[in-house]
């Protein structure tokens, strides 16, 4: 490990500083970046580019966050498919 730090201890810490999980940080990380790539005009295959494992499942993540699918999301933005 780069830090000298053992992998469960490091993810102890992180959970104690920022009261995430580690996976949960890195999925609301991935979920933000995806809510800009909706609004940006062309972009497609966004699932794919953030590594979801498919496009149901970023619906599903998305809307856990946000309340809204992508389609959703993207109407409420302005940016219409």
């Amino acid at each position: 490990m780069l830090s000298g730090l053992n992998a469960s201890y490091l993810s102890q810490l992180f959970k104690k500083e920022t009261g995430l999980a580690v996976s949960d940080y890195i999925q609301r990380e991935r979920i933000e970046e995806a809510k800009r790539l909706m609004k940006l005009p062309g972009i497609t295959l966004i699932a794919t580019r953030l590594h979801f494992n498919d496009q149901n499942y970023l619906t599903k993540v998305l809307k856990k966050y946000t309340g809204k699918t992508p389609r959703r999301y993207r109407q409420k933005k302005g940016n219409l498919l």
